[in-house]
């Protein structure tokens, strides 16, 4: 006999990697009486609005938890997040900050810039933690295929992305 499976409404969610001249990242802390991941920490963003494209929906959404007017660069991961009735899928996207002074919304408590490599330090919230785990088994296959003199043509650019940003950030330290 097949079990019954639920099944889950996907929603969409975007987070925007932003990183300084040093190559930390800006993790913002959602508020304790936030409905999801209360007191954890996470990338700016959420949620994709109807009829709204993904670039918007991040613009506005960083805009509206940091005062952060930013620009976008690429795709660099995707992760899930499963929820009481919705299944959200999070893409983050690397940016730059083109405008504004930091100043966060009544949605979150703290910020924090640190090293991608820091991160685990945190209590994330649990899409992010699953995003940076796998970044880190990423980087770990990238380091065994260079071993192994793989040819760099070989290697998406997003991976060569974030290993290039752990290269340099290792050498500032």
């Amino acid at each position: 006999m097949v079990g019954i499976m639920q099944n889950l409404v996907y929603g969409l969610a975007v987070r925007a990697l932003l990183s300084d001249d040093d190559g930390k990242i800006l993790i913002i802390k959602r508020s304790t009486d936030s409905k999801t991941n209360p007191g954890k920490w996470e990338f700016p963003g959420g949620k994709v609005d109807p009829e709204e494209s993904f670039d918007q929906a991040l613009l506005r959404e960083v805009y509206e938890e940091t005062n952060l007017k930013i620009g976008l660069d690429h795709v660099v991961g995707v992760s899930e997040q499963n929820l009481h009735v919705i299944r959200a899928v999070h893409i983050i996207m690397s940016g730059n900050i083109i405008d504004g002074e930091l100043k966060l919304s009544d949605e979150h408590e703290g910020y924090a810039w640190v090293f991608f490599e820091d991160l685990i330090e945190y209590e994330l919230a649990d899409w992010l933690e699953h995003f940076v785990n796998n970044q880190y088994q990423i980087i770990k296959g990238k380091e065994e295929l260079d071993k192994k003199k793989e040819p760099e043509n070989m290697i998406k650019p997003w991976l060569k992305s974030i290993k290039s940003s752990f290269d340099s950030v290792k050498a500032k330290k």
